[in-house]
């Protein structure tokens, strides 16, 4: 009899570790999604309010640029948009249609293009022929490169088993971001570019429109 005892005995405490166990991931779990959820409500709160403040932000600047008042709109611009200029050229730029661009670039680009006089433009190191030139085949190059890589990828995860098939999702996903942040890249320095050099744009367009006809 005491050996059925203690089997029962261990049975039960076997049983209750197991539960124990159960509930204990149970509510790591639960805590791990209660922190994910709070936080998510949290990033979307601070954007909400962020948006919000922008927008008070944006209803004073017009107020003080209907008033002419040379401080509020310099520091209400570098407020919202983060940047220092001078009161002429933020009058000069937000009369202008693609202000809006404009800023966007000032801002991601710095170094590299700049306003001022009211005129939009590349700073001295992004007109520079050399710096254009291996920036523009690196640009390419990249392209090429993760385009490449990418088909690869693909036939490995197509054609491998096991780890190599694995290995191609990997680098498939990799490419892909890779190749997506290139191909933006390229989208931006074109539209800078046209922004700068309209001229430029519009000498295209004949040439494309003889070709078509």
């Amino acid at each position: 009899m005491k050996p059925k005892r203690g089997f029962i005995l261990l049975t039960i405490n076997v049983m209750l570790i197991g539960r124990n166990m159960d509930i204990e991931v149970i509510s790591k779990l639960a805590f791990g999604l209660v922190s994910s959820l709070g936080t998510i409500a949290l990033v979307l709160f601070n954007i909400g309010q962020s948006r919000k403040i922008k927008a008070e932000l944006l209803e004073k600047f017009e107020e003080a640029v209907g008033r002419e008042s040379i401080h509020s709109v310099t520091e209400l611009f570098r407020l919202i948009h983060g940047l220092r200029m001078s009161y002429g050229d933020i009058i000069e730029l937000i009369r202008n249609e693609q202000c809006s661009k404009i800023i966007y670039a000032l801002k991601k680009t710095p170094g590299m293009v700049s306003y001022e006089r009211g005129e939009f433009r590349y700073t001295q190191i992004a007109r520079n022929g050399l710096f254009r030139f291996v920036d523009l085949w690196f640009l390419r190059l990249s392209i090429g490169f993760f385009s490449i890589l990418g088909l690869f990828s693909l036939g490995m995860l197509g054609f491998g088993d096991g780890a190599t098939s694995v290995a191609g999702f990997v680098f498939l996903l990799f490419c892909s971001v890779m190749l997506a942040l290139q191909l933006r890249q390229r989208a931006y320095d074109q539209m800078v570019q046209r922004l700068i050099e309209p001229d430029h744009n519009n000498q295209m367009q004949p040439t494309a429109n003889a070709s078509a006809d």
